[in-house]
């Protein structure tokens, strides 16, 4: 049990509070307020979004490298992130060669990492999965992901940790 508790001790409510921003679509992020994360938030961020990205050294970039089957495929990826960016008014950084971008993505109102950078993460995840899933036969095609169930997913990811959180901590008053 203490192995339990050690494992999700860093979750706390003020983490998650500090975290969650509930939108219902993508042109109310630049509207979000930009506070800079530090390597605690950020790291619970990803894992309260099951998210397989890695932070730079001092913590004011979140980097990753997505490989896709095709040229065609890395395109279509890239055009969908880029209508979704520009929607935010927040924009990553990538390199692209045949199959392969890489992206990083920060934000340089606040020189770190922002909640804005998650949400953005956690939308290019959701794309890369739905092109993977798709057939792409032109680099215009795109995958037909819906903003609304991927901004409806997002929250309710923090709906799921907050439940977590609570019932692990009536577990603990137990004890």
């Amino acid at each position: 049990m203490y192995r339990y508790i050690s494992e999700l001790g860093f979750r706390t409510p003020a983490i998650i509070n500090s975290l969650k921003i509930f939108i219902r679509d993508f042109k109310d992020v630049p509207s979000v307020s930009v506070t800079k994360l530090n390597s605690e938030q950020i790291y619970s961020a990803l894992e309260i979004h099951s998210l397989p990205w890695q932070t730079s050294s001092d913590s004011t970039k979140l980097t990753k490298e997505f490989k896709f089957n095709s040229f065609k495929e890395t395109f279509a990826f890239m055009g969908s992130i880029s209508t979704i960016a520009d929607e935010m008014h927040h924009y990553p950084k990538w390199t692209q060669k045949e199959n392969v971008a890489n992206v990083e993505i920060t934000t340089p109102e606040c020189s770190g990492v922002s909640v804005k950078d998650i949400l953005m993460a956690y939308t290019m995840e959701q794309l890369a999965n739905e092109v993977s899933t798709t057939k792409i036969t032109s680099v215009c095609d795109g995958p037909k992901v819906i903003d609304s169930q991927i901004l409806q997913n997002w929250n309710s990811n923090f709906s799921k940790t907050e439940e977590m959180l609570q019932s692990f901590q009536k577990t603990t008053a137990q004890l």
